[in-house]
């Protein structure tokens, strides 16, 4: 793994989470190539602590049904569902660490930052520090249900699937450095 800043350089391993443009934000996966948003303690918009409904708009991807809009616990209120926090984060001023393309991971990609060796919670905690023993959405639907969803309990690694409307929290990716 490499530590990225908020402007969207590679830092050292020894960086530390902040708010400035040089401060780390995300994690780069050398491995897979994906790019991970890195969870802050702050209360702000990437808060460990906030929930999301699972909402898609996108017919393509959605698996033919929307999902529950706002239906999870964060700031600012009114946007808590999986849709409208990509929307935040890909059109705030800079965007995350330099990029305005972050997108809900598809479930295979969630699965790869789990910890197969760890517990509570089940990832790397020296390059995704902040991550409760949660479920965490992904992006893909349940197949055999449109009122369900595809998540990963961090606790565990467990991958389960349940229904759209609870709240889960959400780690955005992106493809590339």
């Amino acid at each position: 793994f490499t530590k990225i800043s908020n402007a969207g350089n590679p830092l050292p391993s020894t960086a530390a989470l902040g708010g400035g443009a040089n401060d780390w934000a995300c994690t780069f996966d050398n491995v897979t190539g994906l790019m991970w948003e890195v969870k802050t303690t702050d209360g702000g918009l990437r808060y460990q602590a906030h929930t999301y409904s699972w909402f898609s708009s996108d017919g393509g991807n959605n698996g033919g049904a929307t999902g529950t809009t706002n239906g999870g616990t964060c700031a600012p209120a009114g946007n808590c569902d999986t849709e409208k926090y990509t929307v935040l984060i890909n059109t705030s001023l800079t965007g995350l660490c330099g990029h305005k393309d972050w997108r809900m991971p598809h479930l295979k990609e969630l699965e790869s930052i789990v910890d197969r060796g760890g517990i509570y919670p089940a990832i790397d905690g020296a390059y995704f520090p902040n991550t409760p023993a949660s479920f965490f959405w992904a992006g893909t639907p349940y197949a055999a249900s449109p009122a369900d969803a595809w998540y990963v309990d961090f606790s565990t690694g467990q991958v389960l699937y349940g229904g759209r409307s609870f709240g889960y929290r959400v780690r955005l990716v992106r493809a590339g450095p």
